[in-house]
């Protein structure tokens, strides 16, 4: 297998964990759910959005996947195993459930 396959496959298992957090944070703001289940995942979202935005807004991953030949030229999660017509909503879809799921867990944090 190629490299550009397991960089490919490294990206859609971090997009399953990191979608997999975003949605436990939203079940826990509507549930009011706490623990360390709920930590790990802000942790990992809050970490998700640092590296995105500091790397202007791109996942460091798909430079990676266009410097082993990647020939899509998407910015929108080029090396990830969806239809770009899909890639291209992943940063909208999951960066607004992840800042409900956040400002509802600090809402409720705040207000006790």
């Amino acid at each position: 297998m190629s490299a550009l396959f397991w960089i490919k496959l490294l990206h859609t298992l971090v997009f399953i964990v990191e979608s997999a957090a975003i949605l436990y944070i939203l079940y826990s703001g509507l549930f009011n759910v706490g623990g360390t289940g709920l930590v790990i995942a802000v942790i990992l979202v809050l970490a998700e959005i640092i590296v995105y935005v500091g790397n202007g807004t791109r996942c460091p991953l798909t430079k990676v996947a266009r410097q082993l030949g990647d020939a899509t030229g998407n910015d929108f999660i080029a090396d990830i195993f969806l239809p770009e017509r899909f890639a291209r909503l992943i940063p909208m879809v999951c960066g607004g459930l992840a800042v409900i799921g956040l400002l509802i867990v600090g809402l409720r944090l705040v207000m006790g």
